[in-house]
């Protein structure tokens, strides 16, 4: 058992979460010298720069914590959206009826939680793309085509982070390749499952759209939100892939493709972070995946490089020997 005095990062988190948490004006200066090295916060970095790399790497690994270290964490921190501005006492009564517990077992919840992202917070941070979009990230994504109906339907799920304060807007891109000569006329529509709402669609091409999405609220730097959203891609013919080209950071992307049973692809194989004209050849990547017995393949990709491709592709020509 470790002693309590090797939990450097405990002590300067409890001394975060006092009063009002990373809420709290004078925080920039409550930052101990082992969350600065670890949020790679640098004596030059103005107050609300140093709050947001704090916030955004502690919003970033109570991610991997289980939900009820999570929902500890982020009540004791002021990160949790029904949580943010109360003074500890109050965030810590708030956590005991969600839990359903007395503040005494919330208090211990919260020191769990302190003592795992003591261990988090000892590695080193991910690598970040030197020219990432900012304003949001995708904390996971879960997407579903349907491709044993007309028109094919291919829904997405998505939880994203703010990365700023009143994040109001999110610009979705979608690109569904047109056949040269069979789809004239550009036609990709969305509908917003849930979430949200379509308030400006932009047709950038025959191949490419893109929908601004507003937010039922604003979000804070840190707040967590979850949306769903069906693209409906009016085509004569889809091209035999779907896959995800991340231009922001993207941390979990999982698909699920249906196929008709009736007319199964004759192979199918996975695309694991591959350069887009590797796509547009077809080449197949040697990874054969197996479509199941009603039809459908499912793969899950993890930390995901910007500007590669992730997902699938399938071929109803017999390979050639």
């Amino acid at each position: 058992m470790r002693p309590e005095n090797s939990f450097p990062f405990v002590r300067e988190l409890n001394e975060l979460r006092r009063g009002r948490g990373l809420d709290a004006a004078d925080l920039h200066q409550r930052i101990g010298p082992c969350l600065r090295a670890a949020c790679e916060i640098a004596d030059a970095d103005q107050p609300a720069a140093a709050r947001q790399k704090l916030v955004l790497r502690l919003t970033e690994l109570c991610g991997r914590l289980p939900p009820d270290l999570r929902l500890a964490a982020l009540a004791a921190l002021g990160l949790h959206e029904e949580a943010a501005g109360e003074f500890l006492d109050r965030r810590i009564s708030w956590l005991a009826s969600v839990l359903d517990r007395d503040p005494r077992t919330a208090r211990r919840r919260i020191d769990l939680a302190f003592r795992r992202l003591d261990e988090l917070l000892g590695t080193p941070a991910r690598e970040r793309d030197p020219h990432p979009l900012t304003g949001w990230y995708v904390e996971s994504m879960k997407a579903m085509l349907r491709l044993d109906r007309e028109p094919a339907d291919l829904q997405e799920e998505r939880r994203i982070v703010a990365e700023v304060d009143e994040l109001d807007e999110l610009v979705l891109s979608f690109s569904a390749p047109a056949e040269p000569g069979r789809d004239p006329v550009p036609d990709i529509t969305a509908d917003v499952l849930f979430g949200g709402e379509i308030v400006e669609a932009r047709q950038v091409s025959a191949s490419h759209a893109q929908f601004v999405m507003r937010l039922p609220s604003p979000l804070r730097l840190g707040q967590r939100h979850e949306y769903g959203i069906r693209f409906a891609p009016r085509r004569t013919a889809l091209r035999p892939y779907y896959v995800l080209t991340p231009l922001r950071r993207c941390e979990e992307f999982s698909v699920r493709v249906r196929f008709d049973r009736a007319a199964p692809p004759s192979r199918v194989w996975r695309l694991n972070g591959v350069p887009g004209r590797v796509i547009d050849d077809g080449v197949d990547s040697g990874d054969a995946l197996t479509v199941n017995r009603v039809g459908e393949v499912g793969l899950e990709f993890h930390e995901l490089h910007q500007g590669l491709g992730y997902g699938l592709q399938w071929s109803f020509d017999p390979r050639e020997d």
